[in-house]
């Protein structure tokens, strides 16, 4: 089999069997590859189109332009970032004829059944350039409908955020749409540049970015919030002094309600402000934040003020580098009543405003402008299942190497995604679908919760993080009352999606009782160690392979059998959480002495399986099929565990012994190469009856997030084992 470098370019090679160093050098290439970014918070306008359950954007236009007539255009326009040059899949459902070009060209046009038909989802590849990427949709009216429904076709792994085009619109997030229009404005050759200016378009297009004139007239709070006597707001900017020193600024103004003000948290004005007695307050030079907090008079809101140096005003930014305005303060409101919370704690973009059973966020100054959070990361706070297990190997790393900074790196992507948990939900509420964790939102599977549910609650000893108790009681509690089981509390699927409907998947037993164990010892309460324990005993009596010791990847209760396919990953799975859960389980618990044997089991088949060179192969039965990654770490984790903590028989420790190491040493020699990438993971996958969809559709990645995180818990648990065999026994 082709190895997936040169044995010169092996970690190996290069560092032997220095376990530590191998592992420090794969974790600081991850965290080099995916820095700690943060979400991206961009205008997004409420009267422009917004997203359907399904994650695609509603192009309702007859909607938005209730007066066209029949046989007119309008178009739809979005910018698509792309990290790389690749294919993906749109999907379009149409309310009446439908064309979709991107990057100027021509791409698809509905054919005659499609644009009767908007239940219909037609997929559509295309191939994205590096970069930005423009999407023009051609909607023509006709008796059935205008507009349709665009977006990806695999929302919960792949979601799309389409910006707005045009200078004008530059950093904002949502698509435009056009006029109404007689004739066929468009071709390949005339369509609007995005990088162009608006006004020159030729077109008019919405929602609007400008108030009209008599709107544009009035004072911003006035403007966003209409007159709202006795109300509260809260204004936010930034302040940046140039020069040297400190200087005394100058706030000046007029306002007929309160004014409180706060220049990096502390109050430097309170009260009426009067123009004939401006305030004064020392400031240095160099950025700073400035929160008002304003009370309107009975009148509305009146009020105008400008920070002055020497006379001149002092430039003023919007807050935390939000895209999408030119205009420099974000506003929050309107209140009953006072925010009685420091300054810090109202400037966050992190969560909501709640008064009773309000709830609100940040608005800029034009139409209906909301700001919203969004990742441009591939992977830094991204919530997904793979992830979890990632960052699960970065917190072990960074704790066995005493090394704080990869510990931190791990906490701070689990709390990024935790903390904005319940804006997000709200995000889905309001727009139709969460901007950001749409995963967690949705939380229909255990793919969605488990394994990133694991990793917050592995974490929270180092976090701390004060979300954390609600997002993984809203977990626990999916699994325990909405997650499907059958009759006899196994977990499975009974989607109808036909990728996942009726079936019980060896996955699922990472996806669930890694996080059960984990709640178990948050709350104490043994019903989630229970549980965890019967899902053990319920899945080995559909998936167990009795000939070899090992494990089916999926029971088809729609054929009402087994696949018999042994996918390494899918066995991986298994093994690896039955050894979380051993690591827990109490001595006296009634069903350890029957997991021990089935551990010892899965122990026996995996051995006997384990390929020459030391790595396991992605079907586990067939040595034809391809050296995986993924599954030898879990094997070697699974095994190095039961050597050291006693769980494996005395009859087959040796043999485990030189499992683990020889399993260790191939993974450092064939799947780490010199720079810390991780090669030859298999990708994520469905499901089939036969072996061949294992060994050839589903190829191996170099750097998958199915692999990194248990390559770093397979050395730490062979470095464990390898010291605990050096101590006097």
């Amino acid at each position: 089999m082709k190895p997936y470098f040169d044995e010169q370019e092996s970690m190996y090679t290069k560092l032997y069997d220095r376990t530590d160093g191998i592992l420090e050098a794969v974790a600081n290439a991850y965290i080099g590859r995916n820095p700690a970014l943060p979400f991206e918070f961009r205008g997004f306008s409420r009267d422009g189109f917004l997203k359907k359950g399904n994650g695609r954007t509603n192009m309702n236009v007859e909607e938005k332009l209730p007066e066209a007539k029949l046989g007119q255009y309008a178009y739809v326009f979005g910018l698509l970032w792309s990290n790389h040059d690749g294919w993906t899949d749109f999907g379009l459902s149409c309310y009446g004829p439908a064309s979709v070009y991107l990057n100027r060209e021509f791409l698809y046009k509905a054919d005659i059944g499609e644009e009767v038909n908007p239940k219909m989802v037609k997929g559509i590849r295309a191939k994205l350039q590096k970069g930005w990427n423009s999407v023009c949709i051609k909607f023509v009216k006709a008796p059935t409908g205008f507009g349709g429904v665009f977006g990806t076709l695999n929302t919960k792994w792949n979601p799309m955020e389409f910006m707005s085009p045009f200078q004008e619109r530059k950093g904002q997030a949502g698509w435009i749409y056009s006029d109404a229009m007689d004739a066929d404005s468009f071709s390949e050759t005339e369509s609007p540049d995005y990088t162009g200016q608006e006004t020159l378009s030729g077109m008019g297009w919405y929602p609007a970015i400008s108030w009209d004139a008599e709107t544009a007239k009035q004072n911003p709070c006035t403007r966003i919030f209409g007159n709202a006597p006795r109300k509260v707001a809260y204004l936010w900017s930034e302040l940046r002094l140039s020069g040297i020193g400190t200087k005394i600024c100058a706030l000046k103004g007029h306002s007929s309600g309160k004014l409180r003000i706060w220049v990096d948290g502390q109050v430097v004005f309170a009260g009426a402000l009067k123009a004939s007695d401006p305030a004064e307050f020392k400031l240095d030079t160099g950025k700073h934040e400035v929160l008002v907090e304003l009370q309107a008079s009975e009148s509305g809101w009146d009020y105008s003020f400008d920070f002055t140096v020497d006379g001149e005003n002092v430039a003023l930014s919007i807050p935390r580098g939000v895209k999408g305005s030119s205009e420099p303060w974000l506003y929050a409101g309107p209140f009953d009543q006072l925010l009685e919370e420091s300054a810090g704690s109202i400037c966050s973009l992190y969560r909501l405003f709640e008064q009773g059973d309000r709830q609100t966020f940040w608005q800029i100054d034009r139409p209906n402008t909301w700001v919203r959070p969004f990742l441009d990361n591939t992977l830094f706070a991204k919530w997904n299942y793979p992830l979890g297990v990632t960052l699960y190997g970065l917190l072990q790393t960074g704790r066995l190497l005493k090394k704080q900074g990869i510990v931190d790196y791990a906490v701070s992507h689990i709390t990024e995604c935790t903390r904005i948990y319940k804006y997000a939900k709200w995000d889905g509420e309001q727009y139709g679908y969460p901007s950001v964790d749409n995963q967690l939102v949705e939380m229909d599977m255990l793919d969605d919760c488990g394994s990133f549910g694991s990793a917050v609650l592995e974490a929270y000893s180092d976090s701390q993080d004060p979300q954390t108790p609600y997002v993984v009681e809203q977990i626990a509690d999916h699994m325990e009352n909405n997650q499907e089981r059958l009759q006899d509390g196994a977990f499975y699927r009974i989607s109808s999606n036909p990728v996942r409907g009726h079936t019980m998947w060896a996955d699922d037993l990472y996806m669930s009782t890694p996080f059960l164990v984990r709640y178990y010892k948050l709350t104490g309460n043994a019903k989630y160690l229970d549980d965890a324990a019967r899902q053990f005993i319920q899945f080995k009596k559909y998936l167990f392979i009795s000939e070899f010791k090992i494990m089916s990847h999926v029971f088809d209760f729609q054929h009402n059998k087994p696949t018999n396919v042994p996918w390494g990953r899918g066995n991986g799975w298994v093994f690896f959480s039955l050894s979380e859960l051993l690591e827990t389980l109490p001595e006296t618990h009634a069903k350890r002495e029957e997991l021990l044997a089935f551990y010892n089991e899965l122990a026996e088949g995996y051995m006997a399986l384990q390929g020459e060179s030391g790595l396991w192969h992605q079907v586990l039965t067939h040595a034809d099929s391809y050296e995986e990654t993924s599954c030898t770490s879990m094997f070697v984790y699974g095994l190095s565990r039961g050597v050291r903590l006693g769980w494996i028989r005395e009859d087959i420790k040796s043999k485990a012994i030189a499992a683990v190491n020889r399993g260790w040493e191939a993974l450092t020699k064939y799947g780490i190469d010199r720079f810390g990438n991780v090669h030859g993971v298999c990708r994520g996958s469905s499901y089939s009856f036969t072996p061949d969809y294992y060994k050839i559709e589903l190829n191996a990645v170099t750097n998958d997030t199915h692999g990194i995180g248990i390559v770093l818990l397979a050395g730490i648990e062979t470095g464990k084992m390898t010291e605990w065999l050096k101590q006097p026994k």
